[in-house]
């Protein structure tokens, strides 16, 4: 048998292919007939299907060491003499199994006429596949072969990769852009892509079957932790399996995360295409981001439709903001966030409405608002519990109801305002119907409250002077003069001249209670009137 002499070890080791260097099925090796080789022990169900990334020839009495993992290992069986029983045979083909040998291949007709018996039971045992190989087959050939199919292999995942590419970025180019470039990468790719928002919130996501995968709560937590942790990558494994990371955006501004299903180690090919996904999925975030001050005015134009009745005009502009006016059981949410916020804050309200079929994020009286589909709903606690966001959450409606609703959640942040809640309050009717609302319902009471203001307002309108805000400041601050100027940015003498200008406009005495209760009651009736 003309055997090629086998290379110096530690040469072999240093220049084994990396993991993710191109593979071919045993089977595809097994199958070239000119070479002879017959497989003889370890058969199963998925024998020929064992990826192979490379053929190594050793004569060691333990070669486990210098080999790596999906390799072919042929040997002469020139140290099969150290064999002495059934144990060291099994010894020796354990530590190839440990070594993540793909099979083993042994020669005949040189230093023995048939494979020996212990080696063949040990392969059979532990599964390995083992092939005899022929003496008129050189080992050189073995391994050009191999070489051969796996260069034609690495040349096929390359077109595979400039197939999928364009496939992938042509998909991009539709209307619903990020979408169809992740319904095309999980077909190419044969694994679910998910594209979340900072908060864990699902984007987009493919194939549709695997919905209850990608809405695990462990991935949502993780999606978290790898923003909040600025880690730019991670591979993290689950009870429904593992789940590979990447960061979407930039250093210090991350926009969400992309997340594809763990079935092994990507290749090449396939990294090249998740990195690509991950750059169009950045480029659709930021674009999002961007663009979300420019239709902001827009998406305050469809609110006042709504309050307005105007349901077909709203859904007409709305089709041009790239997005959807919430349809069916529907909330409003009032929020406050503080000066000087984070701008992640900022990212993470902005991310809601990004591509969120159901949700408007708008401008009300100046003031934040979300209007959304009760489906939103839990997303939109998380968010407002974990930035500890003072919030209040209406009562579930329909956009007929929304003024209620908005006032609802009107109420709602006031009282998370006035108890120093952190993150969302819901409306209860028990506790925030009380005499206002009821004198709100009163023409008479909205009468009266318009005639005991009227001086105020005559004299702020002939003066062009600021005694009916002021007073309102004032009352808020119970009567205390140094808080309630701070809050106007006046001298507290200035305030206090105001408060004396009111009450002999009023003709009242602002330091009875009775008369603060009516002048409070009548300034918030002519607040809830305009």
């Amino acid at each position: 048998m003309a055997a090629s002499s086998a290379p110096d070890e530690r040469a072999a080791r240093g220049g084994t292919p990396a993991t993710h260097s191109p593979a071919i099925e045993l089977g595809e090796l097994l199958r070239q007939y000119q070479l002879g080789l017959v497989l003889i022990a370890g058969a199963s169900a998925d024998v020929l299907e064992r990826p192979v990334q490379w053929v190594h020839v050793s004569e060691l009495e333990d070669p486990a060491p210098f080999l790596t993992p999906r390799t072919v290992l042929l040997t002469t069986g020139a140290r099969f003499s150290a064999v002495h029983d059934q144990q060291d045979a099994d010894a020796y083909v354990q530590r190839l199994v440990g070594a993540g040998v793909t099979a083993l291949g042994v020669a005949v007709g040189l230093h023995w006429d048939r494979v020996p018996a212990q080696i063949v039971s040990a392969c059979d045992r532990l599964g390995l596949p083992l092939f005899r190989v022929p003496y008129d087959t050189a080992f050189i050939e073995i391994v050009q072969t191999a070489a051969r199919l796996l260069e034609a292999g690495a040349r096929e995942r390359d077109v595979w990769a400039l197939e999928s590419q364009r496939a992938v970025a042509s998909a991009s180019l539709q209307r619903d852009g990020l979408g169809s470039a992740v319904r095309e990468a999980s077909a190419r790719l044969g694994r679910w892509v998910c594209i979340t928002d900072r908060s864990g919130r699902i984007v987009e996501f493919s194939p549709g079957s695997a919905r209850s995968d990608v809405q695990a709560e462990w991935i949502r937590r993780e999606t978290r932790r790898l923003v909040e942790r600025g880690v730019s990558a991670g591979r993290i494994g689950g009870a429904g399996g593992g789940v590979q990371m990447q960061a979407l955006g930039r250093r210090g501004r991350v926009l969400g995360v992309l997340a594809v299903e763990d079935r092994g180690a990507p290749d090449t090919a396939e990294r090249t295409l998740i990195g690509l996904v991950a750059a169009l999925a950045t480029v659709q975030l930021e674009h999002r981001g961007g663009i979300d001050e420019a239709q902001s005015s827009l998406r305050d134009a469809i609110v006042q439709l709504l309050l307005d009745g105007d349901l077909a005009l709203a859904e007409r502009i709305a089709a041009g903001a790239l997005t959807r006016v919430p349809r069916g059981s529907v909330v409003a949410v009032r929020y406050r966030t503080p000066e000087g916020v984070d701008p992640a804050i900022v990212e993470d309200l902005q991310s809601f409405d990004a591509g969120s079929p159901g949700l408007i994020r708008a401008t009300l009286g100046d003031a934040p608002l979300i209007i959304a589909e009760t489906r939103h709903l839990p997303a939109i606690r998380r968010l407002l519990l974990t930035r500890r966001i003072l919030s209040g959450v209406s009562e579930r409606g329909t956009l007929p109801q929304l003024a209620e609703l908005i006032d609802q959640a009107d109420r709602a942040v006031e009282y998370a305002v006035a108890s120093g809640a952190e993150g969302p309050v819901d409306y209860l009717p028990a506790l925030h119907d009380g005499v206002l609302h009821l004198l709100s319902g009163m023409p008479d009471a909205r009468h009266r409250a318009e005639s005991l203001l009227a001086p105020l307002r005559q004299h702020d309108r002939r003066h062009d002077d600021t005694i009916e805000h002021s007073l309102r400041v004032w009352l808020a601050h119970h009567g205390q003069t140094s808080p309630a100027a701070t809050e106007l940015g006046v001298h507290r003498h200035t305030l206090k001249a105001r408060v004396q200008t009111a009450a002999q406009l009023l003709q009242a005495d602002l330091d009875s209670p009775d008369t603060r209760a009516d002048l409070w009651t009548a300034l918030r009736l002519a607040e809830k009137r305009a």
